[in-house]
């Protein structure tokens, strides 16, 4: 309620004030804290801890794979709000959305696993990878996935400082491990990974829709026979 006063209020509020003497007194009266009154209002909010919950609950819903701060305006927006030059990749299937080098980690046996640096192109259809060594490894494309068979995307916390440098791609019968140079980065590519994936499926059932409606048979053929919705995509 203080922090409500304060927003209201262009100027510092004092405890001499009605309003905040008020609170003063209920918090006195309540004594469900040790601190003061003046050492509540007065400490940092939130605290360290309650930040880190904060974050914890953010990064577990998903939120910084949509959304970012802009540090120019701000304030928070989504993805496609702070990086208008960015939609036209998501349309275009031809048009790289985001690319750079990336370690991959692939092997047959988990126990042999190495990190394998690429150079990753993502674009509205695609996300091929190419050699990140001589020229002619930089231009000859070596294997990718089509986005539609992407399932999921997944941040790996390994570590100590669980911060999120990789990430695991789920395909129905394969994934794939990459890391990023820096968590930033690593954010980077899983938000325009999540923004390509649900656009992807998001045609598919439209087109699905639009099959359906073509070749369904007329309701009044099958006695207020209809079909199921189909179903929402992941």
């Amino acid at each position: 309620m203080f922090l409500a006063l304060q927003a209201r209020s262009c100027v510092a509020l004092s405890t001499r004030e009605m309003q905040v003497s008020s609170l003063k007194n209920c918090w006195d009266i309540l004594k469900c804290d040790t601190k003061t009154f003046v050492t509540l209002v007065t400490s940092a909010f939130p605290s360290a801890k309650d930040m880190d919950m904060l974050m914890h609950e953010l990064r577990n819903a998903r939120f910084f794979d949509v959304f970012e701060y802009n540090g120019v305006e701000q304030q928070w927006g989504c993805f496609l709000c702070n990086h208008p030059d960015r939609a036209r990749g998501f349309v275009d299937e031809d048009t790289p959305v985001i690319e750079g080098q990336l370690k991959e980690k692939k092997s047959k046996w988990k126990i042999f696993r190495k990190w394998r640096t690429r150079y990753f192109t993502l674009s509205g259809a695609h996300l091929s990878y190419r050699g990140a060594g001589t020229e002619q490894d930089k231009l000859e494309e070596k294997g990718g996935i089509d986005v539609h068979q992407i399932r999921s995307v997944k941040v790996n916390r390994g570590g100590s400082r669980h911060i999120p440098k990789a990430f695991e791609i789920f395909t129905d019968n394969k994934s794939f491990v990459l890391k990023a140079k820096d968590s930033s980065n690593a954010e980077e590519w899983i938000r325009c990974l999540s923004i390509v994936v649900a656009h992807s499926h998001a045609r598919e059932e439209q087109s699905h829709g639009l099959l359906k409606t073509t070749t369904s048979i007329p309701r009044s053929f099958m006695y207020g026979y209809h079909s199921s919705d189909m179903r929402t995509a992941v």
